[in-house]
């Protein structure tokens, strides 16, 4: 009788173990696909915004993003923007969103007057480049300006006070 009462307990605590460990499993992978969730949300925090606050299209927000991050890769140190792109990491895709084109009179005569005023940051280049790609997406020139706040803003809740500092001084002047 003991033996079977021992055998009883040993069954009970086994099935109640397993149940623990089937509820925690189910648990962390309910967890798993919360942080999942999460990540794709932030990952489309800032086209999100971008279109809830300018009432522009996701492409239209995802390439003009792209376009600003580009100007600023070229103006900032290495060092820092790969510092912003592990901050902010949708930077990446948004950039590789960008629909590359060849580039337009009007940016290599910008270029040209860039590099004979002595401009070794192409502003005036990257200025064109960047308006001729907001034309392409359907946005005027003006958005620019509108863009560049939302998307600092957005950086500085991600990145360090440094990093938006230098992303702003790369976007000023635009």
């Amino acid at each position: 009788m003991t033996k079977h009462i021992l055998a009883l307990t040993a069954s009970s605590l086994l099935a109640l173990t397993l149940t623990g460990c089937a509820t925690q499993q189910a648990d962390i992978a309910a967890l798993d696909q919360g942080l999942n969730t999460a990540q794709a949300v932030k990952s489309a925090d800032l086209t999100g915004l971008l279109t809830q606050q300018l009432g522009v299209t996701p492409t239209q927000a995802a390439g003009g993003a792209g376009a600003l991050f580009q100007v600023a890769q070229s103006k900032m140190s290495a060092g820092d923007f790969q510092q912003l792109t592990q901050s902010v990491p949708e930077v990446n895709g948004l950039i590789k969103s960008v629909t590359q084109s060849k580039p337009s009179g009007l940016s290599q005569i910008a270029s040209g007057a860039s590099a004979l005023m002595g401009d070794e940051s192409n502003t005036l280049g990257a200025a064109a480049d960047l308006y001729s790609t907001f034309d392409s997406l359907g946005l005027s020139g003006d958005m620019v300006s509108q863009f560049a706040p939302v998307i600092t803003n957005y950086v500085s809740k991600n990145a360090t006070p440094y990093l938006t500092k230098a992303l702003t001084s790369a976007l000023t002047g635009l």
